[in-house]
């Protein structure tokens, strides 16, 4: 389940409480900073002798990038006399900026920042990556640069033991052309905590009791088993059924290990992508198997994992014997067990830990744990001499568990320690050996208790999202039941204990979550007088769970209602993915459980598989709008992040009658800010999704993935191709388009008592594409029907109404509020009709401070909602959300700095008040007192002052509900706040960009036609890639090279080869990188050819060859169509499978008269397995056919050129 292909997880938290608490812009959380900035020249004014370079600082540049990337000291300075810039050219990778050496205290709280700006480039930002290095550790951050002078934020706490530390600035100009730093600074800042409580269990007393077994069970255990057994045949119970077979059962030990290398090769079919099995053949050789296509692998990966296979198999087969020794007596599973372990203790040690199964990670659960298990079972039985006890305990058992401790610690603070010393708990436990038990309960980098407390978030879920929240418990469990077998206690760890009440909030109505685990821990929690509900079954637990805000992951959850008719609605913002291993979040993905069902699909597939990497981790796939047909750009760097989420919320707030989370995100898209707002109103859904740019026009898609048979009244036409060509858009097949400015609505029905109805209101005009996508792995057997809604323009909003329904929808009547005098820009609102009801119920966000009139409506506030019968009635309930004003007719909630506040007319002469976070003061509502007033708080009575019959005073808590009784009418609610008003953000990071505007591109050196395309049949520059950008610059900036990852470091690598060509002198290769085991990632170059395309039929045409059978392949042509984007229809081919001889493929389109620019591409697929890919001879021509290979114009100049000798 470990994602071995992100290594950066083994130091995230290397340096034990170093923290990030902020990282971001000024007034985002940062902690004020005092004291000497520690860096030396941080603000590189002084130059050493080496002109160009600040004095004590160093840069490091790859080998392979000298020449390709530099850096000097440059005038455009954010201040004083100089920056840094490094500049880089042909998609090198970044060089790394090193400071000089700095003193540091222990346990001391540091602010790092520095100023970033960026130039050139396809992408609107780069991230640099900050690395802290100090004689404790390592911690990195993301820091993020866009075109203006923009300052990025950390807080470091160091630990223990901390003298000395330096910086350094990595992947600088890793997709920019150019990256300038300035006054870098770390300066002690008043930032407290961070570190989290370690609980630790005293071992000092601790000695084990001699009865066996205490590994898998206790003796007491096993006798409660046979006492349960009696009168039945014991032989026909499973243990013994399934040890029987390896009384006779052949035994092979091996010279040669296995080991990590043959981690990604032997264990997946290169045809199917399917996962091998193992087979062994009475001379004891291996080979792996495809269960799907029955094709046999014999080369040495596939015999080594087969030998990984039976090592593991036979060490099952000693527990099993070990098992049915423990339940018959028998000595003869006694002795087959001892005879397994023996064999395995003359091999082990010669192979060193991690190389008894294909995977370090896979040794200690498939391996060791069963070989401790089976040695403990058969301890007693008499069946070892004291000699070979000596030989299992030496030669294997603490051979591993030494090696496992020591990979624990290595790995530091890493889900994987949780499984690593779970294995070194079993083998303590079976040998006796209480170091290393304390190791497994109390190392400070891999024990118990660390892991509980630094893995986990102080809300309880797990940094790495809930498939590792679940994944370290199955580590962390069986640690716990192995101590409690030998009387050790570890259940009151309040760490552990927040582990199994975090998945309550996150878990649907009756989803189940590991429930063997839950009974024991329930059952433990109970002896110890701290009991915890059994959350499953009848109790269905989830059902009955409050709406509830996992702050620092980034997940908010909205409730309403229980049991089956629960309506659940979540959206994602944090830095991690919730539901995807090793992912970052994408912005803003909701989930959606109604009418007792999952609704919105939520994409896991694993990672060896091709959507796992293909589909799975593309914005698209999430719900949430793509900019520019590109995914999101989030987070590299991996770890624990506590400021991150924080800065993201924009509000989360619960009140009886309306739900509501909103965040916020300016940094994914670089110029372009995402903003959701999802309300949980009655019955239905409001989802206000916008995206805003910060000049230029952009398209923006909205994806809608339910679950169910699609209708739209719609009168859509089918297009051709899939939707696009890359980000996942090469997924989404059967595409129809329509197009409309007014409102529409879609109806996805998944059974006869559940649909969903999707209202999306007017506005600029929208392409609505209907389209089939990939099924969700959950639902594999639901091809979802998914839409499409796409905008262009500088920013929209889409605003509409989900309605999950049984047999008719309830909501009549959707209206788009809009802001009097702006657009969206400053704000949206929807107003909502429901059949049968009187009046509208009305919700509002706001983008931009100050008060806004939604036509008689008034809002000075983030966000609001409110139910009236008619508009000058009073209403049955407002609700202001990070306001100081929510007006219509005589009605308001006001407060002298923002609040949250909500008021409900619950009945008549009664109101219900409730205040929200940071919403604690004193309140005064004015209206008709004309009897007794009371208020009360949780039942008891609330003092109160009430004037003249017409106001009332009190004191309101934060987060709390009042019950006011004796309020006839009510006007007017003012609350006066206590405390500082919460902090607006800055409108501006940084001053204004200093850089010139980039120069205009060169014009191409060839002859051109009168059209403006390259002269002579071939359109293509450079089509047979003769020409490097080592021997003409020109040629460089021809061909691009582009990954569904932004990042040079993630990308595949394509180069020209000059040892391979179909003719000429060389080709282009795209390597085969491999992104997860037998999993490789995509890749693509692309071309924009000059001239005028319009309404023109065209062919690209490429010879292509690969190094393995089958290899995926896609060709593309495409333009830009000024009122919508990028235009794919009919331009990309389907797959082409490509064997090891040259071929060619070829794909033909006709472009639209709105068509401008063009490109080509030639695309390597995100595939499992798959091989190098090399592309000679790329031809695009007018027609409808292929013809023969004819050099281009442009090529033929650059061999002129060069064949021409210089003055």
């Amino acid at each position: 389940m470990d994602d071995v292909k992100i290594t950066q997880l083994r130091n995230v938290c290397a340096l034990m409480g170093a923290i990030c608490v902020a990282a971001g812009s000024p007034g985002q959380g940062a902690e004020r900073a005092r004291g000497d900035n520690l860096v030396p020249n941080a603000g590189f004014e002084e130059e050493t002798v080496k002109a160009g370079l600040p004095d004590g600082w160093t840069l490091s540049v790859r080998p392979e990038d000298t020449g390709q990337t530099n850096g000097q000291l440059s005038r455009a300075a954010r201040s004083g006399r100089y920056s840094f810039c490094v500049e880089q050219r042909n998609g090198s990778q970044g060089a790394t900026l090193i400071s000089p050496r700095f003193e540091l205290k222990a346990g001391t709280a540091y602010e790092v920042s520095a100023w970033l700006r960026m130039e050139g480039g396809r992408l609107p930002k780069d991230t640099v990556t900050l690395r802290v290095t100090t004689d404790g550790g390592n911690r990195s951050f993301d820091f993020t640069a866009t075109r203006r002078w923009r300052r990025a934020t950390a807080i470091l706490l160091t630990g223990a033991g901390t003298t000395f530390g330096n910086l350094e600035l990595q992947r600088l100009a890793d997709v920019a052309d150019r990256v300038f730093i300035d006054d870098v600074a770390v300066r002690e800042t008043d930032a407290k905590g961070g570190v989290p409580v370690v609980h630790k269990t005293d071992l000092a007393a601790f000695e084990f009791a001699r009865q066996r077994p205490r590994v898998e069970h206790t003796a007491a255990e096993i006798e409660e088993m046979k006492r349960s057994l009696a009168g039945s045949n014991v032989r026909e119970h499973e243990w013994v059924k399934a040890a029987e077979p390896w009384l006779e059962r052949q035994l092979f030990f091996y010279e040669e290990g296995c080991g990590p290398k043959y981690y990604s090769a032997g264990v997946m079919c290169p045809v199917c992508g399917a996962q091998l099995r193992g087979i062994v053949h009475p001379d004891g050789a291996t080979e792996m198997e495809c269960p799907k296509c029955g094709k046999r692998y014999r080369e040495e990966a596939h015999r080594a994992v087969g030998r990984a296979w039976v090592n593991c198999r036979q060490a099952s087969g000693a527990q099993a014997l070990g098992r049915a020794y423990a339940l018959t007596g028998d000595l003869r599973f006694a002795r087959r067990a001892a005879e397994i372990l023996l064999g395995f203790a003359g091999h082990y040690k010669e192979w060193g830990g991690g190389h008894a199964a294909h995977y370090t990670l896979h040794e200690p659960y498939a391996f060791l744990t069963p070989c401790a298990a089976a040695y403990d079972y058969i301890y007693d039985s008499g069946v070892l001499s004291a000699e070979e006890r000596g030989k299992v305990e030496e030669n294997l058992l603490r051979v591993g568990a030494e090696f496992y401790s020591q990979q624990g610690i290595s790995d530091r603070l890493n889900n994987r320690s949780a499984v690593y010393s779970e294995a070194v708990m079993a083998i303590g436990v079976a040998i006796g050996d209480k170091g290393f038990v304390d190791h497994a309960i109390n190392n400070p980098y891999a024990g118990f208790h660390t892991l509980a407390a630094h893995l986990y978030l102080p809300d309880g879920l797990s940094w790495e999202g809930f498939g590792y929240h679940t994944y370290t418990v199955s580590g962390l469990a069986p640690i716990a039941e192995k101590a409690y077998r030998v009387g050790i206690n570890v259940y009151g760890d309040p760490a552990y204990r927040r582990i199994f009440e975090a998945p309550l909030a996150v878990l649907l109505p009756g989803e189940e979550l590991i429930p063997k685990d839950y009974e024991v821990v329930c059952r433990r929690l109970a002896e110890i007088g701290l009991p915890l509900e059994y959350p499953f079954g009848a109790a269905d637990l989830p059902s009955r769970m409050p709406s509830h805000l996992f702050d620092q992951f980034g997940f908010g959850v909205l409730r309403r209602g229980e049991g089956a008719e629960q309506i659940y609605l979540s959206m994602e913002y944090g830095k991690e993915a919730m539901f995807m291993g090793h992912a970052p979040g994408v912005k803003f993905s909701p989930r959606l459980f109604a009418n007792g069902r999952l609704l919105t699909a939520r994409d896991t597939h694993t990672y060896e598989g091709e959507l796992g990497g293909g589909w799975n981790r593309r914005s698209l796939a999430h719900n949430t709008i793509t900019v520019d047909d590109r995914d999101q750009w989030t987070r590299t760097t991996a770890g624990v992040d506590p400021g991150y989420a924080p800065r993201k919320l924009v509000a989360f707030a619960t009140a009886p009658r309306v739900k509501v989370v909103r965040a916020r995100d300016d940094e994914v898209y670089g110029g372009v800010t995402l903003d959701r707002t999802l309300f949980l109103a009655d019955g239905y859904v409001v989802d206000l999704s916008g995206a805003r740019g910060s000049g230029d026009s952009h398209r923006f898609d909205l994806s809608y993935r339910i679950f169910g048979k699609l209708s739209c009244g719609l009168p859509f036409q089918p297009r051709k191709g899939p939707l696009g060509a890359n980000h996942g858009y090469q997924y989404l097949t059967d595409v129809r388009s329509a197009r409309t400015a007014a409102a529409w609505s879609a109806d996805w029905r998944q059974a006869e008592e559940s649909a969903l109805r999707l209202s999306v209101l007017g506005d600029a005009e929208t392409e609505v594409l209907a389209c089939a996508s990939p099924p969700d792995d959950r639902k594999p057997d639901e091809n979802g029907e998914a839409i499409v809604a796409r905008r262009w323009g500088e920013g929209t909003v889409f605003a509409s109404v989900w309605e999950p329904y049984r047999d008719t929808p309830r909501v009549s009547r959707v209206r788009r509020l809009q802001v009097q005098g702006a657009g969206d820009s400053q704000g949206v609102g929807v107003e909502v009709v429901q059949e049968g009801q009187a009046g509208a119920d009305c919700f509002l966000v706001t983008y931009a401070p100050g008060k806004k009139r939604f036509g008689d409506i008034e809002l000075d506030g983030k966000i609001a909602a409110g139910r009236w019968r008619s508009a000058p009635a009073a209403p049955e309930y407002l609700y202001l959300v990070k306001g100081v004003l929510l007006k219509r007719g005589a009605h308001s909630i006001e407060a002298n700095a923002p609040a949250t506040l909500y008021v409900e007319q619950a009945a008549p002469g009664r109101l219900l008040v409730k205040s929200g976070s940071e919403s604690a003061g004193t309140l005064t509502l004015r209206g008709r007192l004309p009897g007794a007033v009371t208020v009360q708080r949780d039942g008891q009575p609330v003092t109160v002052n009430v004037a003249q019959g017409r106001t009332l005073t009190f004191d309101v808590a934060q987060d709390a509900s009042y019950d006011v009784t004796g309020v006839t009418e009510w006007q007017r609610i003012r609350l006066v706040r206590e405390g500082p008003a919460e902090a607006e953000e800055a409108a501006a990071v940084g001053a204004a960009s200093v850089a010139a505007a980039p120069a205009p591109k060169a014009a191409i050196r060839a002859s051109l036609a009168p059209d403006g395309t390259l002269a002579g049949k071939n359109k293509v520059a450079n089509g047979g890639f003769e020409v490097s950008g080592e021997t003409d610059p020109e040629a460089a900036g021809l061909w691009s090279f582009w990954s569904s990852y932004h990042f040079v470091k993630f990308r595949a690598k394509c180069h020209y080869d000059t040892e391979v060509a179909h003719s000429g002198r060389g080709s282009l290769k795209i390597a085969n990188t491999n992104w997860y085991g037998a999993v490789s990632q995509d890749a693509w170059a692309v071309q924009k050819v000059p001239g005028s395309w319009a309404n023109k039929t065209v062919t690209l045409s490429a010879w292509v060859k690969a190094n393995l059978a089958p290899t995926r392949v896609r060709l593309c042509i495409y333009g830009l169509n000024p009122k919508w984007g990028n235009d794919f229809e009919g331009g990309v081919s389907p797959v082409f499978e490509i064997g090891t001889e040259w071929q060619r493929i070829t794909w033909t389109r006709t472009f639209g008269p709105d068509i401008t620019d063009v490109r080509v591409m030639m695309k390597r697929e995100h595939q499992v397995f798959g091989g190098d890919l090399w592309i000679d001879d790329v031809q695009l021509e007018e027609g409808t056919e292929a013809t023969g290979f004819a050099p281009d114009a442009w090529t033929q100049a650059a061999e002129a050129r060069r064949a021409t000798p210089r003055p």
